[in-house]
């Protein structure tokens, strides 16, 4: 098989080589193929990684380019930027899950780049046992089993690049043939058992439209690279022009660009629209003009500019040229805010042409009076390419293209000889685009934003020789209307600024002609100084500017002790505001620069390499990401958080407490609860007990719209939440209330997931279903950890990292044995706007796409829950029932054959109940996992007519089983008795009965002579001649007590714990 590409250039090459955007990515990936998958009724795809499917490149490919946000386009070497071994890897896509098989090495390193999936089921075996080599292999091979058990279809990573697809060849990968192996089960042939289809990466759209991933890709190793040859191309341009050689060396001098366009691509390719043209003068035949256009390959990334030789051309030449270039430079932007707006390409050229006329008539240059701009012949174009650099015909996708609008203008006559016809200039760019569609108070309406790629490279460049600078001059950065700045020597000259450097023309403005300054203060690192002039004599892009003077070359003293002092005695218009919000931007950033060092292209932080680069780039980032989930509505405060809704102040607080079943969430808001009583008052929202389902959105909306009748108070509340749900179903439950009051009064405070770490695991490190969701990054401020035993600290610490990796930005915070918790962080949890100030509100939306138009349904858990309620009018004999909680626990037997994941098997019993032997009345809390037993008093009244309850939660549970189990736990019935007979008379009663019969009348005939009873009938007697019948009486009556005692055993039995 032959490799189809390798992989880009991955987030991080440190330690911590899963930056922040990497989680997303993955993400953004796996929801891409997830919809292909849902779309295609295929019920999975499938790669299994190292020698198990004999080193298939196209399943490492797959999994790099899901794992890593690499691109399977670019050629490299993987193995220098990761350490990480990703041979053991199995993975296989779902439409609704994600299953991963990994060792307990390799858990660390790749968890943290599948944190934000939901719905991931972790195949992982426990350090403690992974050192039975035989044991993992049986945990590998039934992993696999359980991951593909179910599915008809699944697709296999494949390039039809590289070969044709052939399902007995996968047949023959080694995890595939175990999957046959009687020891296993004998499931049979697996390309029996399953219908394989190709995954084929050159025909899905899904490696082909460009994401986030390879958009910083391509800023990075490619618009970087490309900016850092064409800023070298401008010096020698520079230095050759010093030396006059410019006519004859122009290959030398663009032998940077040219050199990176040929030998720095992994795939070398020519195209037309490259080309680098020098402009003479038709008389004198000194260079002019340089006109470059560059399309690197293989990614098409363009890139248009025309350059001037300032000290060559005629001054009214240069003034027309520079202010056409100008207004194509301005307009073509303008173009294509336009394009972004109304997304139709059909029309720009029309637009263009209309918006250059218009701006080149705001020149009021004297050499432009008699110039016309219909002279001129307008060429506009606007190209779509994919990630390959192929071109897409159609705009359909506008989301996952990149673009390039470029114009030339020719036909442009010389103003001094109207023969002489200059060769077009060239304007080109390189741009990605962005729509959401976003809600602001019930106001829907549209969003979009823009990166020009090539913005870092410059767009005014006007070469000139100004000789050795003067003693006096002071170094200063220029920032133009551009997004350059530009190394500069700044002096004055009788009451006149002259601000001269290589690559602009020298400026000459008398302090008569400033309209306006400001001034902006970076401490004791940089004074910017913006200027606006009415001088008439400079070029367009000269108009205003801004000057830097740094600490360095005593800028900083000159600005102030002579510059400032001058422009007051002119009495210029002196303002404190802020920079332009153009100039800002650039300012800040070249600040950052300077004090930070990120502009070292070796450096190994590549957000901030990028942000140096491209200010608006984390903006952008966010909104693209939004933007690739589809068509889903949006928050706007969570796509510009500065932009707050004009509506009344909210006064319902609402802080949330979630978590599964078990998870100590009323100990923790007993603790909260007491530990901040002074300062606050909590009301608490909690799902009544014996209700049909464990979370009900409209029974919280319901209480939500009493307390919004109570007045304007601010009111705390903490909504307790135990359930297998996820936390964007209980927020859109409050921010999406029906009642427009109650969802202005309402607002959410702070998120608080309560996880007891003993109940992490369900088996190995297959976590309970819903936990990872709860503890979701972007969602949750806080974890709170119950369950930390002293005596087991390694565990502790292994299980608290693992949330740490799955939520990095949250508080932990631990409640140990003695339930308490710290003043700091009884503040972040009732802390007020914590949930809103969240630096990863797209987190929300990525991990919960139409959450906030309620239209995010997530997916059951992957265990079926049952979710049982039992209600009984009996009691319970207490040691008996406790006995049987006790017995839930049952170890776990084979490491790939979990008990807890048997049927039947409990994970959560809870309730409420009174004992036969106790007329108190008990809640229960009793987690079988963890061991976890909680009897505790319950002092509140009850409603009338409460009945003893328990909910219970596990898997494939039943209610008649449950009854069972509890009719186990009711005290046992006394057993029947026996009648009496003569025979089973005690010796006492015999002598009762004697001493009753001593006293009775003798009848008629006998006589007692002392010793015996006689009669001179019947003769002699030892016992009382009547004493057969007292006998008879009293057996009569014992068994009539007997029968009376054994009818209510037999009533007691047929009613049992519910009822008759």
């Amino acid at each position: 098989m032959v490799v189809i590409g390798s992989i880009s250039q991955p987030f991080q090459k440190e330690k911590k080589i899963c930056s922040k955007d990497a989680s997303l990515l993955c993400l953004q990936r796996i929801k891409k193929i997830q919809r292909y998958l849902t779309d295609e009724k295929i019920g999975g795809v499938i790669a299994v990684n190292g020698i198990d499917s004999r080193y298939n490149p196209d399943c490492r490919h797959f999994i790099n380019f899901i794992l890593f946000g690499c691109s399977l386009y670019k050629t490299g070497n993987f193995s220098k930027y990761f350490d990480i071994d990703t041979d053991e890897v199995v993975m296989i896509i779902k439409p609704c899950k994600v299953e991963l098989y990994v060792t307990h090495m390799q858990m660390n390193n790749i968890l943290p780049f599948l944190t934000k999936v939901h719905d991931l089921q972790i195949h992982c075996i426990d350090s403690n046992i992974s050192s039975d080599e035989n044991i993992v292999e049986d945990h590998k091979v039934y992993s696999f089993i359980s991951m593909t058990q179910g599915i008809e279809v699944i697709a296999v990573p494949f390039s039809s690049d590289a070969h044709s697809f052939d399902p007995m060849a996968i047949e023959k990968w080694p995890l595939l043939q175990a999957y046959a192996l009687e020891d296993y089960g004998s499931q049979g042939f697996f390309g029996l058992s399953h219908k394989l289809v190709p995954f084929d990466f050159e025909k899905l759209h899904i490696f082909r439209d460009f994401d986030l991933g390879s958009v910083k890709h391509l800023l990075k190793d490619t618009s970087m690279l490309l900016n850092f040859q064409w800023n070298t191309m401008i010096k020698n341009v520079s230095n050759m022009i010093k030396n006059g050689s410019l006519d004859s060396c122009l290959d030398k001098a663009i032998d940077p660009v040219a050199s990176y366009l040929k030998h720095g691509n992994q795939i070398n390719s020519s195209h037309d629209d490259t080309f680098f043209l020098l402009e003479n003068h038709a008389v004198t035949g000194k260079p002019l003009f340089i006109t470059c256009s560059v399309k690197e390959s293989p990614s098409s990334l363009s890139c248009g500019r025309t350059y001037f030789i300032h000290e060559n051309i005629d001054s009214s030449d240069l003034v027309l040229l520079s202010s056409i270039y100008d207004a194509m430079a301005a307009t073509a932007h303008r173009t294509i805010q336009r394009y972004l707006s109304t997304q139709n390409e059909s029309k720009l050229a029309q637009y263009f042409s209309k918006k250059f006329t218009e701006k080149l008539g705001t020149y009021k240059y004297p050499q432009l009076i008699n110039f016309k701009a219909s002279s001129v012949k307008i060429n506009v174009i606007l190209e779509a390419y994919d990630v390959k650099g192929n071109k897409v015909k159609e705009f359909s996708s506008p989301k996952s293209s990149m673009k390039v609008f470029g114009v030339s203008i020719s036909n442009i006559c010389s103003l001094q000889n109207t023969k002489i016809v200059y060769k077009p200039l060239v304007f080109q760019d390189t741009f990605f685009e962005s729509h959401i569609l976003i809600e602001n108070d019930d106001v829907s309406a549209n969003d979009s934003e823009l990166l020009i790629v090539t913005d870092v490279i410059p767009t005014y460049v006007q070469w000139n020789h100004f000789g050795e600078p003067s003693e006096d001059a002071v170094p200063c950065s220029l920032i133009c209307n551009d997004v350059n700045t530009y190394e500069a020597m700044f002096r004055l000259e009788n009451n006149t600024i002259a601000i001269t450097s290589s690559y602009s023309t020298p400026l000459q403005i008398r302090i008569n002609d400033l309209k306006e300054i400001r001034i902006k203060k970076s401490g004791s690192i940089a004074v910017a100084v913006y200027m606006e002039h009415a001088s008439n004599c400079l070029p367009p892009f000269l108009k205003r500017f801004c000057l830097v003077f740094w600490q360095r070359g005593k800028g900083i003293r000159f600005s102030s002790d002579t510059l400032l002092p001058l422009f007051r005695e002119y009495n210029i218009p002196e303002s404190m505001e802020s920079l332009p919000s153009d100039f800002l931007l650039r300012y800040e950033n070249i600040v950052s620069v300077k004090t930070n060092d990120v502009s070292n292209p070796n450096s190994s932080d590549d957000g901030r390499l990028i942000e140096s680069a491209y200010p608006t780039y984390p903006v952008f980032a966010s909104h693209m990401m939004l933007s690739s989930l589809g068509s889903h509505t949006y928050n706007q405060i969570d796509v510009n958080p500065t932009m707050r809704a004009d509506v009344p102040d909210p006064f319902i607080f609402v802080t949330l407490l979630i978590g599964i079943p078990g998870s100590n969430q009323e100990k923790i808001c007993s603790i909260v609860t007491e530990g901040t009583k002074q300062d606050h008052h909590f009301i608490v929202l909690r799902q009544p007990l014996g209700s049909e389902e464990l979370f009900s959105a409209l029974n919280l909306q319901k209480a939500l719209h009493m307390l919004s009748k109570r007045g304007n108070d601010p009111i705390r509340v903490m909504v307790i939440v135990s359930a297998y749900v996820e936390v964007p179903e209980v927020v859109s439950a409050i921010v999406q209330h029906p009642d427009k009051f109650v969802r202005q009064s309402c607002h959410v405070s702070s998120i608080c997931s309560c996880v007891d770490l003993r109940n992490l695991f369900v088996s190995n490190r297959t976590c309970f279903p819903k936990i990872v969701e709860q503890c979701s990054e972007g969602w949750v401020n806080n974890i709170i950890v119950t369950g930390c035993s002293p005596t087991k600290q390694k565990g502790k610490d292994d299980r608290i990292n693992f949330l740490r990796t799955i939520n990095p930005s949250c508080r932990i915070i631990e409640v140990e044995g003695n339930n308490f918790i710290d003043k700091d962080s009884l503040d972040e949890i009732c802390a007020v706007d914590a949930f809103y100030e969240s630096t990863l509100p797209t987190s929300r939306h990525l991990t919960a796409p139409g959450w906030f138009t309620l239209k995010y349904k997530p997916n059951p858990p992957f265990i079926p829950i049952s979710y049982l309620t039992v209600s009984f009018s009996g009691e319970l004999c207490k040691a008996r029932f406790m006995s049987h909680l006790k017995s839930l626990h049952q170890k776990e037997g084979r490491v790939y054959v979990d008990r807890l994941m048997m049927s039947g098997s409990i994970f959560y019993v809870g309730g409420r109940t009174k004992f036969s032997d106790d007329s108190n009345l008990y809640t229960l809390e009793c987690t079988p996992r963890s061991e976890a037993i909680s009897l505790n008093l319950f002092n509140k009244p009850l409603p009338p007519g409460s009945k003893n309850c328990f909910v219970f939660t596990g898997y494939k549970i039943t209610e008649e089983q449950v009854k069972h189990w509890l009719q186990g736990c009711a005290p046992k019935p006394p057993a029947k008795k026996e009648k009496y007979t003569k025979f089973s008379l005690s010796a006492q009663e015999k002598e009762m009965l004697k001493v009753q019969a001593s006293r009775e009348q003798l009848p008629e005939g006998w006589f007692y002579n002392g010793s015996h009873y006689v009669s001179m009938m019947e003769g002699k007697k030892m016992e009382h001649p009547l004493f057969d019948d007292i006998v008879n009486r009293f057996l009569e009556m014992k068994n009539k007590e007997i029968e009376l005692f054994n009818q209510k055993i037999d009533a007691t039995k047929d009613s049992s714990l519910f009822g008759s």
